[in-house]
């Protein structure tokens, strides 16, 4: 038998005890279901924070473009349509629209509230976002539209959390109005009379509460602007927005034009994500740390139950380096155990919710009604990896203390 061999093979009988329950005792039936709990809970973790991640990207995206093209000092753009049609003839842009955005408020029956005014082109819009998507009632419609009194007024799209707040529905007449002003010496902010188009769910409490669409015309009389304010695009790599959005800054020349992309917008936020999964990654881990100190504790009291088999191997011949690798083995053994059928299972289940999504959470307290999943296979196999490597550390100082025994004093030993 060879030598590599031999030592797999005594590692393995060496996994039974004295007090033995089917191949393995008690204890080393814990240690393995220690590092099985770790990976298995760590695996789904990962999987869940990632889903929710997913779900907030998908939902910004939905809502903002993948990055926007401005000026310097927020200049407005008088010649947006031959802007657009140059940002177009990027290859890696799929669409391009105009965009306004202001502060302002909004007015129904006497209840008002802030609000953040986007004049949009409701036929270039579907090529940068997916607000149109989100509609819940009613239409994108932001032309001149008949209220339920039978007046025509221009439309607006409001948000679901907005429409519950203020009780107002498709069809509903609401004034907005802004901080501009045609008067400098008196100066009155501008209003207008809008009729509801419909209402759209992000899922984003904050969008729900606080955005309105109305049309480019609305919003530069609104704002008194001749032009817009930027140029919103859409990039065929959502992961590459910003390289791509710089590409496009540099194709116009650059200066007076600068860019920002979506993950520079919700920086902070992405940040905060990424810490959070490092945070759980590193404290799921004690719970194999944890699992270690069980290795640890099986294998020295393997080591005495076997001591005197210890000193007739080396007598035979074994070296002390044979030795210390035979209960190495014996502890990597029990950790690839726990670890491939905690990863396994936590893979699995996570696929399964993923693909089903038969765990719900309250709708009311988020903005999903089923616990989200994202599989990660790179998270995975970095579970897998870091279990047995926190095994094979948690064998070394069992190891050496087995190799460091004399084998005429193991021999004697009873």
């Amino acid at each position: 038998m060879k030598k590599g061999k031999m030592e797999l093979f005594v590692a393995l009988r060496y996994l039974r005890g004295k007090r033995k329950i089917g191949f393995v005792s008690w204890i080393t039936y814990i240690s393995a279901a220690g590092v099985c709990l770790g990976t298995f809970v760590l695996v789904m973790a990962l999987s869940i924070a990632g889903g929710f991640e997913k779900e907030v990207r998908d939902r910004i995206i939905g809502t903002l473009a993948h990055a926007r093209v401005t000026q310097y000092h927020n200049y407005q753009i008088v010649e947006h349509e031959a802007l657009r049609e140059l940002i177009l003839k990027h290859p890696q842009v799929l669409g391009a629209s105009p965009i306004i955005t202001g502060k302002g408020g909004i007015e129904h029956d006497q209840v008002q509230e802030g609000v953040m005014i986007n004049g949009v082109d409701p036929k270039l819009e579907v090529t940068v976002t997916d607000i149109h998507k989100a509609i819940v009632s009613g239409s994108f419609d932001l032309d001149t539209i008949e209220s339920n009194r039978g007046r025509q007024f221009p439309g607006v799209l409001i948000g679901k959390g907005l429409s519950d707040k203020m009780g107002v529905r498709e069809g509903a007449e609401v004034v907005l109005y802004s901080l501009a002003s045609d008067d400098e010496l008196n100066p009155v902010p501008k209003m207008g009379r809008f009729t509801v188009a419909g209402v759209f769910e992000t899922g984003m409490y904050e969008y729900d509460l606080n955005l309105v669409y109305i049309s480019i015309a609305s919003a530069q009389n609104m704002l008194n602007l001749n032009g817009v304010e930027g140029i919103q695009i859409r990039t065929a790599d959502l992961f590459k927005a910003d390289k791509i959005a710089a590409s496009v800054r540099e194709s116009l020349g650059g200066y007076p034009y600068r860019t920002l992309d979506w993950q520079t917008q919700n920086r902070s936020l992405f940040q905060w994500m990424k810490l959070e999964r490092l945070i759980i990654f590193i404290v799921i881990s004690l719970i194999m740390v944890v699992a270690a100190f069980n290795i640890i504790s099986s294998l020295i009291m393997t080591i005495l139950e076997k001591r005197r088999e210890i000193g007739i191997l080396m007598s035979m011949g074994a070296t002390s380096g044979a030795v210390m690798r035979v209960f190495m083995l014996n502890g990597i053994v029990v950790g690839f155990i726990g670890s491939t059928i905690g990863t396994a299972l936590g893979v699995t289940l996570s696929y399964v919710q993923q693909r089903w999504q038969f765990i719900p959470i309250p709708g009311d307290l988020y903005f999903i009604n089923k616990l989200p999943a994202l599989v990660s296979f790179t998270d995975a196999l970095l579970v897998y990896a870091v279990a047995n490597i926190i095994c094979w550390v948690a064998t070394i100082y069992p190891a050496r203390n087995a190799a460091a025994l004399l084998p005429a004093e193991s021999i004697r030993y009873d």
